[in-house]
């Protein structure tokens, strides 16, 4: 009996016990394209406002992203954006979880919220600028100093669209 209690407790101990900054979030950003996607990504990096690279991000500021891209198809006149965030947790496994924005987060217009439009073909550099602060209250919702991943979908009028997802250590405040 004893030794069944001992290995229940090792079981929930395990269960609810998962790393604080998964896949190596505590020192690095990592990234992918997350939907197929006429646009190739290269390299996505952060920095802060002087051009200094900055880790972790800062979601209560606005945030300087640098994309290194291959546009393939149309001249993107028009974007349209939706966000899509993740925290991470062990509640129900570790892994991560979505955050319900009510719908906060969607169908903005991309060229006025950081996205330098038009978008033209073929290879580039820009600088995104994301601003969360303007919307503090999700943002005063969220822990500071933890892990988190973002997922940004632009979609043109013609239907193509870019997605990148980062999962980053996060600071709040």
């Amino acid at each position: 009996m004893f030794r069944s209690f001992i290995f229940v407790l090792i079981f929930i101990g395990v269960s609810y016990c998962c790393e604080k900054f998964p896949n190596g979030t505590e020192t690095t950003l990592n990234w992918f394209a997350s939907c197929p996607s006429k646009a190739t990504i290269y390299t996505v990096t952060t920095s802060d406002a002087n051009g200094n690279p900055e880790y972790p991000i800062h979601l209560g500021k606005p945030l300087p992203v640098h994309v290194n891209l291959t546009n393939n198809g149309d001249v993107y006149q028009q974007l349209k954006l939706n966000i899509n965030i993740w925290t991470w947790g062990g509640w129900s496994g570790c892994s991560w979880h979505t955050l319900p924005t009510l719908g906060m987060l969607n169908n903005l217009d991309a060229c006025s919220y950081g996205v330098p439009c038009p978008v033209p073909k073929g290879n580039q550099a820009m600088t995104l600028t994301i601003d969360f602060s303007k919307f503090q209250n999700i943002i005063d919702l969220l822990q500071d100093d933890s892990p988190y991943q973002v997922q940004m979908v632009m979609t043109a009028d013609n239907g193509d669209q870019v997605c990148a997802t980062v999962q980053a250590r996060c600071r709040i405040h």
